[in-house]
């Protein structure tokens, strides 16, 4: 096999064939990328709504967690917080902080469970609204007319179980479960859902 160059500053370069690199790549200018942000990820959820609140780590990795209550040095931006401040919602990526001194979280066992797969778009949470009814929620992410979702449905044939999602608004995104045509809890197990949101 022939060896392949390429040429420093040189504009226009093109590889044609395979190519095979022993070692790492570090790309310092922009990538061919897909046109949208994407979240990707396996829900499950079980059992009707409970808040609860905790106090001392470890949080259940996850969980959506809202801080309820922070001292000057409590720190969760390790287990998936995108800030400290009391008020912000979280899925919990991790099970201990970097600093805690105190602070209390709240959760819903109701809420759906997430494994993320994949997530370009930003902050998501998960609360439990009522029997069979969830929320997915952002701080303004969903662009309106340029979002897109999908979850993966039950078994429609026996209508058995059923997955509804639809976009709110900017924030929100319902998703509704139901068995034998009633609003249903303990019907997502590992389901797959998708959200892009279109450049």
């Amino acid at each position: 096999m022939a060896t392949k160059y390429i040429v420093n500053n040189a504009t226009g370069q093109t590889i044609t064939g395979d190519l095979t690199i022993n070692g790492n790549v570090v790309i310092t200018g922009t990538t061919n990328t897909r046109p949208y942000k994407v979240y990707t990820a396996l829900l499950t959820q079980s059992g009707g709504g409970n808040g609860q609140t905790i106090g001392l780590p470890p949080l259940t990795i996850g969980v959506t967690y809202t801080i309820l209550s922070a001292s000057p040095n409590d720190d969760w931006t390790n287990v998936g917080a995108p800030n400290n401040e009391i008020g912000t919602s979280f899925v919990a990526t991790g099970t201990n902080p970097n600093y805690f001194d105190g602070g209390e979280l709240e959760y819903n066992t109701g809420a759906p469970v997430v494994t993320v797969l994949e997530n370009t778009i930003g902050n998501i949470w998960f609360t439990y609204v009522g029997v069979g009814n969830y929320t997915l929620l952002s701080n303004e992410l969903f662009t309106l007319n340029r979002s897109w979702s999908i979850i993966t449905p039950g078994d429609l044939i026996n209508n058995l179980h059923y997955q509804e999602i639809f976009i709110n608004d900017i924030s929100q995104i319902n998703i509704l479960t139901s068995s034998d045509s009633a609003q249903s809890d303990s019907i997502l197990f590992n389901t797959p859902i998708e959200i892009r949101v279109y450049n």
